[in-house]
């Protein structure tokens, strides 16, 4: 008999048995070997990629002033042991504000040339209404800012606010501004508000007219304020109470053994996807597929980062042609993806007021902002939601980029 293999324990004496176990001869089955059975996942359905997290840039703290020097002691009195030094409160990471839902500090925004109240809501990842909620006189005219102002806001922890100064460049032959704007998470527009004199006048005037060894003005990122820093493992839980997703006439469930998901955000779902199927112009499109939420309890979950609490969701792309049917994900193209449709889904969950984030490909993002440009989005609400134009390295807006997601996108829930 080979080491390793079962023996039924019925077919031997007790005593024979357990010396069995003693030299390694037999081993007993327990129930962390027993393998968690789940539905393999459909052919053809890439897993989503795990994308390693870059370490996260923390602004160094201020250098503390000099405490003034203790007088010397008397040498005729005996010096007592003072006590251990403690670190001094500013080293500490504040709790989360009750403001915040004790989840994060509450940060004093300062108001900059060209700011609006999207963009400001962009900078940390959540809704103008989360800011407006936060600061009363900004709900009769949220519109008027002026610079200098100062504004509460309570930054999503995944978008924490980060340290920037004023810094310069030297434009080099063949430079755009759209290039140097996006490589420092900007705008074009914010760009050339930073600018001053005859600078300013001439990009104002026309802005392709960059000129090799300008220097202009631009906001160098030092990194994430220490106090914001991003707690490791925040994806990873249980679900406490799964809720399934019930089958709909709107829409498909891919795997309905990993459709549980918090109450709140099976619900959300459900209006998302209602409210999607009655807009004008989508009657007669194909159903919303629904990809993994979580499993029952949650944990976990094979393929995902997340998918572990209840409150993420993948949703397909809406295809047209031959594949609008495809229960499959399929990377969206030129050639097969409904702009207009997938525009609508989207809205239609970040509409609910329950979306936290919601993760697409950078590309992607492109095309669906340029649609929503042309279908008359203002300004600030494009600020508000999309990361893109500013580029895929720093977190903005409520739309993010996130690897691995052209076939479909995520939508993350508050709870």
């Amino acid at each position: 008999m080979r080491q390793g293999q079962f023996l039924p324990h019925g077919r031997l004496p007790r005593a024979l048995t357990a010396l069995a176990l003693w030299f390694g001869l037999v081993t007993v089955p327990t129930a962390a070997a027993s393998p968690v059975l789940l539905d393999p996942p459909e052919a053809g359905t890439p897993e989503e990629e795990e994308e390693e997290d870059a370490p996260a840039l923390i602004a160094p703290d201020p250098a503390p002033e000099p405490e003034p020097e203790a007088p010397a002691a008397s040498k005729s009195k005996t010096a007592k042991p003072g006590k251990k030094p403690t670190k001094s409160a500013s080293a500490k990471k504040p709790k989360g504000d009750p403001r915040c839902g004790g989840k994060t500090p509450i940060w004093e925004h300062t108001v900059k040339s060209g700011e609006n109240l999207g963009r400001i809501a962009g900078m940390y990842g959540v809704r103008q209404s989360d800011i407006t909620r936060l600061n009363a006189k900004l709900k009769k005219n949220p519109d008027k800012l002026s610079i200098g102002q100062k504004i509460l806001v309570c930054p999503d922890p995944e978008v924490p606010p980060h340290l920037e100064e004023e810094g310069s460049y030297t434009v080099k032959k063949g430079d755009s501004l759209s290039e140097i704007a996006e490589k420092h998470h900007m705008k074009v527009g914010e760009l050339i508000a930073l600018q001053k004199g005859s600078l300013r006048k001439r990009l104002d005037a026309n802005k392709s007219d960059l000129r090799p060894d300008d220097e202009i003005t631009i906001m160098i990122d030092r990194g994430i304020i220490a106090a914001f820093a991003p707690k490791k493992d925040e994806d990873r839980g249980v679900l406490r109470v799964g809720i399934p997703l019930d089958p709909g006439k709107h829409f498909y469930i891919k795997r309905p053994n990993l459709a549980f998901g918090t109450g709140a955000t099976i619900k959300a779902i459900k209006a998302a996807i209602s409210k999607y199927a009655q807009l004008k112009g989508i009657k007669g499109g194909p159903q919303v597929h629904v990809g993994d939420i979580s499993a029952r309890g949650g944990g976990p979950l094979k393929g995902h980062k997340s998918h572990q609490k209840g409150v993420d969701v993948d949703v397909g792309l809406v295809l047209k042609g031959a594949d609008a049917k495809e229960v499959r994900f399929l990377s969206g193209n030129a050639d097969n993806l409904d702009v207009a449709r997938t525009w609508a889904l989207i809205k239609s969950f970040v509409d609910t007021k329950e979306v936290r984030a919601i993760f697409l490909d950078y590309g992607l993002q492109k095309v669906l902002y340029e649609h929503a440009k042309k279908k008359g989005v203002p300004e600030s609400k494009l600020d508000e939601l999309f990361q893109y134009p500013r580029g895929k390295g720093r977190g903005f807006g409520i739309i993010r980029h996130w690897k691995g997601h052209r076939d479909h996108f995520h939508v993350r829930f508050h709870r």
